[in-house]
């Protein structure tokens, strides 16, 4: 935006930003390799969420060799929405998609930008699934962008570790450009902010007698978040949209 200095990028600048989440870990050596290679690039905060103890297990310790103190400060969560409620922007890994409703995989060389862009205006995540499974698609759409490293067609699966390796590297790489990310939005609206309108958009709906596709509600969800967390949305046009909300639903008292 015009106007707007900002400082060159650096360690310091966004990767503190950052915050890597992941979602029903499985194997606690996979947890404790994880932090090396976040600190190896720079990326210092974790988010576990369920998997309960799994930070505390001597594999994961074991693993995380020099960083235990990663494992001990670990924000740990009960849901992906308790995780991603006060970040502004969330990127979802995945090797495939498997509903239309779902934002597309990009690569790094669009993904990255975005989230130093991001990152100037608040916390943003990297949001990772079980290595079993990966995340669902309920839980891919609630990112804002969804992210796939390029690999082999023949072996596209990473180990999650190695995963969070990659995206870590071309994050750490991305600050060695030193040029300043170009600002996407002055007041970037939470993930919880989003949910509130979405909570509050199809609750008005169903008064007034929608039933979304064919009574699948969720499916319903995975669209209606593709839809505005891809916008540019700013906190003020959450607030207008909640405005407009509110007195539609004085129309259908």
């Amino acid at each position: 935006m015009p106007g707007t200095t900002l400082a060159p990028v650096n360690e310091s600048t966004w990767l503190e930003k950052v915050e890597v989440v992941l979602v029903r870990p499985e194997t606690p050596g996979n947890v404790g390799a994880a932090c090396r290679a976040m600190r190896n690039f720079g990326l210092s905060r974790l988010c576990v969420v369920g998997s309960e103890g799994i930070t505390t297990t001597g594999q994961a310790r074991a693993f995380a060799h020099g960083c235990e103190d990663m494992l001990e400060n670990a924000r740990l969560c009960a849901t992906l929405d308790e995780a991603l409620a006060e970040h502004v922007f969330a990127v979802g890994t995945a090797n495939r998609v498997r509903k239309s409703k779902l934002p597309a995989l990009d690569g790094p060389e669009t993904v990255i930008p975005e989230i130093a862009a991001m990152a100037v205006r608040g916390s943003c995540a990297l949001v990772y699934g079980p290595e079993s499974t990966g995340l669902t698609d309920s839980e891919l759409a609630r990112c804002t962008r969804l992210l796939r490293m390029p690999t082999a067609v023949d072996q596209p699966s990473l180990n999650l570790s190695q995963a969070v390796l990659l995206v870590a590297q071309e994050c750490w790489r991305h600050t060695q450009n030193d040029v300043a990310p170009e600002p996407i939005l002055e007041d970037a609206p939470t993930h919880s902010e989003f949910h509130l309108l979405l909570e509050r958009a199809e609750a008005l709906m169903l008064r007034g007698g929608f039933r979304p596709y064919a009574g699948n509600p969720e499916l319903f969800r995975l669209a209606a978040r593709r839809a505005l967390m891809r916008g540019r949305f700013e906190r003020r046009d959450l607030r207008t949209l909640l405005t407009m909300l509110k007195a539609l639903e004085k129309l259908s008292d």
